[in-house]
């Protein structure tokens, strides 16, 4: 795996993949960010939960689920001191879909974040990781 990451002036960086695609990442505002960006923070919470995501698609696909939504909601706690990662991590997903019963998405959830999410798997030696699938 290889990416680049270049200063865009100010506290921005422009980051891309081996293929060209990429996002722009910066400080927060306290720290003389614009906002309008995700942090390196905020980037790795989107990872964890795009990594995820993609486990559950694959896995109900597997289980015949006709998948209609999936949205997932973090909320990640960080230290008080330096270096401030994460020590807590609540994750929420919502799911819908064809046929789609409560065990089918506690077990997919459950897989993905407990067995398969690469990020998951590297943010617990530091962080708590909770979750919680719901049916909608």
């Amino acid at each position: 795996m290889e990416v680049k990451v270049t200063w865009a002036g100010d506290m921005k960086f422009d980051a891309e993949n081996g293929t060209g695609g990429g996002v722009t990442l910066e400080t927060g505002v306290k720290y003389g960010g614009s906002g309008k960006n995700p942090t390196p923070m905020e980037a790795v919470v989107m990872a964890l939960a795009s990594c995820s995501g993609m486990d559950i698609v694959m896995i109900l696909k597997k289980m015949r689920v006709d998948l209609k939504s999936l949205v997932i909601a973090v909320d990640a706690r960080r230290r008080d001191q330096d270096p401030s990662y994460f020590e807590d991590i609540k994750m929420i997903f919502k799911i819908s879909g064809e046929g789609l019963t409560q065990g089918q998405a506690d077990k997919a959830v459950s897989l993905s974040v407990d067995k398969y999410c690469s990020v998951a798997a590297m943010l617990r030696d530091k962080a708590t990781i909770s979750y919680e699938a719901i049916v909608e």
